[in-house]
């Protein structure tokens, strides 16, 4: 995997040697792992609002999981965890906030998770977003937004993470927003 700054979005395809943007053609699957089965959603934009719409079926408070795997400033990479329970509306507006730099910046995922349920959701550096849970109260608002399933979702191979320097201190806003709980990258964390 090659990983590399442009403008541009957070993630590409690379064809032929050439960095090119790679959009998802707006669908979703539902995978069986080793553990509870999860939908894979991959929407053509829009990430954010989607996240919050699923979030909003979901029981709260939430807790919030800021994975950095590619750091650019001062902080380690890392997991930092939200010091404690997050409401809906807490969880909005911070998403809000930094609306840009998520969909922009390939360098974190972020993992959302209800404190009342086993619902939890992960907006990956590859652009997808993963549901876990109560899969059921999630599907309606893929329909509701012409989603189509299918059988499952290929990333692109090769493919490049993009990191932009006009990020950076939207990194450095976040990671000094709270006192993190700190905790060290998991192996899984830089797939």
């Amino acid at each position: 995997m090659i990983e590399q700054a442009r403008i541009g979005s957070k993630f590409g395809h690379l064809v032929s040697g050439d960095d090119v943007d790679f959009t998802y053609p707006n669908v979703w699957a539902q995978e069986v792992t080793t553990g509870p089965d999860r939908l894979v959603i991959a929407p053509g934009g829009q990430y954010i609002d989607l996240l919050i719409e699923m979030l909003s079926v979901m029981e709260g408070p939430f807790g919030l999981l800021y994975v950095l795997v590619v750091p650019r400033g001062e902080k380690a990479a890392g997991r930092y965890q939200s010091p404690e329970p997050l409401s809906l509306n807490e969880v909005r507006t911070f998403l809000e906030r930094y609306r840009d730099f998520f969909e922009g910046d390939g360098r974190h995922t972020l993992w959302v998770a209800s404190t009342c349920s086993s619902s939890l959701l992960i907006y990956d550096r590859h652009n997808v977003i993963y549901a876990y849970g109560e899969l059921e109260n999630v599907k309606p608002i893929l329909s509701q937004r012409s989603i189509p399933e299918v059988s499952s979702i290929k990333f692109p191979i090769p493919h490049c993470h993009r990191y932009h320097a006009r990020y950076d201190s939207e990194e450095a806003e976040i990671l000094n927003s709270c006192n993190w709980r700190f905790s060290s990258l998991r192996d899984s964390d830089e797939d």
